[in-house]
């Protein structure tokens, strides 16, 4: 391809291609940016382009792929084994930080009065409603409310 027929036929696309840039990178510096690479490339490899009969698509396809490079030089990519040992090593570090919070609160639980305790156990280990533990307790629902309110206040004093 001569250079009279580079600015003829490939140059006219640049608008174009810019669109499609700007499409997939989502900024315009780096669109005008691809578009530059990818002139520049076809442009060192005009002679492969008299070769080519469908030039706007194997020009788009060329920009495709400088956008893919621009988009996966701007988010690296991690190695899967140091990510499987990474998330591993998380995994047993939230299990410990778990343990260790289920710990500090059953000492706090263990603090209460033996009918919060009763509560307490009635909500969260049973999941009974207010109602029903209302109606085991003897106790009216507005009491069982403010009571487990009060219980809640003295928990996340004793867990801070």
């Amino acid at each position: 391809m001569t250079t009279e027929e580079f600015i003829r036929d490939i140059i006219p696309l640049q608008p174009a291609m810019r669109r499609i840039a700007e499409g997939m990178l989502h900024d315009e510096e780096l669109a005008a940016d691809a578009v530059q690479e990818t002139l520049t490339h076809l442009w060192s490899r005009r002679w492969r382009l008299g070769w080519v009969e469908d030039k706007r698509n194997y020009c788009m396809r060329a920009l495709r792929n400088e956008c893919v490079d621009m988009l996966r030089k701007k988010c690296p990519t991690v190695d899967a084994d140091s990510l499987a040992d990474n998330i591993a090593d998380t995994a047993e570090q939230d299990a410990a930080e778990a343990e260790q919070l289920y710990r500090r609160l059953d000492e706090a639980v263990a603090t209460l009065t033996p009918m919060q305790q009763q509560l307490v156990r009635l909500r969260f280990v049973e999941s009974r409603s207010s109602k029903e533990i209302a109606t085991l307790t003897g106790l009216t629902v507005t009491n069982v409310d403010t009571i487990m309110s009060r219980i809640y206040t003295l928990l996340r004093k004793k867990m801070q």
